[in-house]
């Protein structure tokens, strides 16, 4: 957690090791730009809105929108099961800001439950953008062979590469 030092407001702060010799931090602040490009086009009630970055030695900080619910993984383990209305509502949040991604040809790659945030109001906002692509670059040789997630959420067909659609 961060804050804005002129306005106050609190920050999510995802910071990003960059180690290595120069040549390898650049190639690393170079993917990390992109997936901040995608951030910044990302701009939806339903997606972590992206703030800023600030840059030091050996890390990039990634300053986003503070979500103050938590994840809707940690909720769960809170609470337990929700009600199906509230299914219902996290549920029309999540693909409305889909919706909106696949609009701008970005695929977020990484959507579970830690990776869904709710805010004091209840609403979801979709976060974790480190695995996501523009369909462009899906579209690719290397792009279309690219596997990304998390593997605990993956069908056993993809992590195996044996052919999906």
């Amino acid at each position: 957690m961060g804050m804005n030092l002129d306005s106050g407001e609190l920050l999510a702060v995802k910071e990003v090791a960059i180690a290595g010799n120069s040549a390898s931090k650049k190639t690393q602040v170079m993917a990390f730009s992109l997936v901040l490009i995608l951030l910044i086009f990302a701009f939806a009630d339903s997606v972590c809105r992206y703030l800023g970055t600030a840059r030091e030695d050996d890390s990039l900080n990634i300053l986003l929108e503070f979500v103050p619910g938590g994840s809707i993984s940690s909720l769960l383990g809170k609470f337990g099961s929700f009600p199906e209305s509230v299914i219902r509502m996290y549920t029309k949040q999540l693909l409305l800001g889909l919706e909106y991604l696949h609009k701008n040809k970005i695929m977020h790659r990484d959507i579970k439950g830690a990776n869904i945030l709710v805010d004091n109001k209840g609403c979801i906002k979709l976060a974790d953008f480190g695995a996501s692509k523009k369909v462009e670059a899906l579209a690719t040789i290397t792009g279309a062979k690219s596997m990304k997630g998390t593997p605990y959420w993956m069908a056993p067909e993809v992590i195996v590469q044996s052919g999906h659609s």
